[in-house]
């Protein structure tokens, strides 16, 4: 599969013109006032507003783990068009294809360009889900939304050491309500297309007197299945890597075992497929990448130990094809995991007995699973 840099390079050539975009028709926007609003159940679950819990927010499934940004800079076709993104990667045993068309948005010249989220739309969407888990969430005709100020949003940026001025952070939000995902999976036979901000309003932007945000279903499904967990944000926003942020994430979200005796292990051609990485022809290249992250992670008190064997063939000549990635973690990550998990099972218990209440909430949604 080609990727980006080699789709723009075919393009200039003339070998390959850029894709026209597909139209997708979207919900009309409207005041926030107009939108149902709603708190139910299932978002009172999801936040976290214990004063001792300041520093944690939630990770949720399956979107937190979508390889949606582009590490690096793309090249545009006429320093206007990017090619589609097309990543497959697995979750849960299951399979999926992804493909990103860009969001398409005019620049201050009045140049109109195409942009990748990146790890600027990242971390902003990483603290839009801290002001809702801190209480700022609310339900807009059955989405998952958060309500805030774009003094709150800059200033939560700030004091986690991602300084961006107002224009950035409007442009990011930008981005993310334009870039178009399709995600399928063979498995269950679904095909969703979404945007990672559904629907975005600004204060002052026409009668607009609220500024909010509308997630994407995958989010507003993950709160309401609670296929969500704890994590440390204040230790994962503090990352410079990309690789180090998205590495914390996974280990928060699956790693529920963690211990000691039981390391983590992947390959590192998996991790550099989930986190949409370019893969080196010297996998040694990669491997620099994630133990430059790997020393974060080691200063945050995530991991304790980091291994990496060399994975050879023999023909047709001897070479390192790939690496065998081994993390033992850090005992005080160890603790976060069994926080979490403590968490998870107090939220269970709570859904058991809505559920076992004669006086619960029709549509309470939600298995034990």
């Amino acid at each position: 599969m080609p990727n980006a840099k080699q789709t723009a390079k075919n393009a200039k050539a003339g070998k390959n013109k850029p894709e026209p975009r597909p139209s997708r028709r979207r919900e009309k926007p409207k005041a926030f006032e107009r939108y149902e609003q709603d708190h139910p159940i299932q978002l009172s679950l999801f936040q976290v507003l214990e004063p001792e819990n300041k520093k944690y927010s939630n990770t949720v499934e399956i979107y937190d783990f979508l390889p949606k940004e582009y590490l690096g800079k793309a090249s545009r076709v006429a320093d206007t068009y990017l090619p589609r993104l097309e990543r497959e990667f697995d979750c849960r045993g299951k399979r999926y294809r992804m493909k990103l068309d860009p969001a398409r948005i005019e620049d201050k010249d009045g140049t109109v360009r195409e942009y990748y989220p990146s790890q600027r739309e990242e971390v902003i969407e990483d603290c839009l889900r801290k002001l809702m888990v801190e209480g700022g969430g609310v339900f807009l005709d059955d989405l998952a939304s958060v309500r805030f100020t774009l003094y709150q949003l800059q200033k939560e940026l700030k004091d986690n050491g991602h300084t961006y001025s107002y224009t950035q952070i409007k442009e990011s939000l930008e981005i993310l309500t334009k870039t178009n995902i399709e995600l399928e999976c063979e498995a269950d036979q679904v095909r969703l297309i979404f945007s990672p901000i559904e629907t975005l309003g600004i204060r002052g932007d026409g009668d607009e007197t609220q500024t909010f945000v509308r997630f994407s279903p995958l989010v507003t499904n993950s709160i309401k299945e609670r296929k969500f967990r704890l994590i440390n944000y204040k230790k994962m926003m503090g990352y410079r890597s990309a690789i180090a942020r998205k590495l914390h994430k996974r280990l928060s979200h699956f790693y529920t075992q963690a211990s000691l005796t039981d390391k983590y292990e992947a390959m590192l051609s998996t991790l550099i497929e989930y986190f949409g990485l370019t893969k080196y022809s010297q996998m040694s290249k990669n491997l620099r990448d994630f133990e430059k992250a790997i020393e974060e992670l080691k200063n945050s008190n995530t991991i304790l130990n980091f291994y990496a064997q060399e994975i050879k063939q023999d023909r047709p000549r001897v070479k390192v094809v790939d690496y065998k990635i081994s993390i033992q973690p850090h005992p005080e990550f160890i603790t976060e995991v069994k926080k979490g998990s403590h968490r998870k099972n107090l939220i269970e218990s709570q859904v058991r007995m809505i559920i076992e209440d004669e006086n619960a909430p029709n549509g309470f949604i939600g298995s034990l699973d």
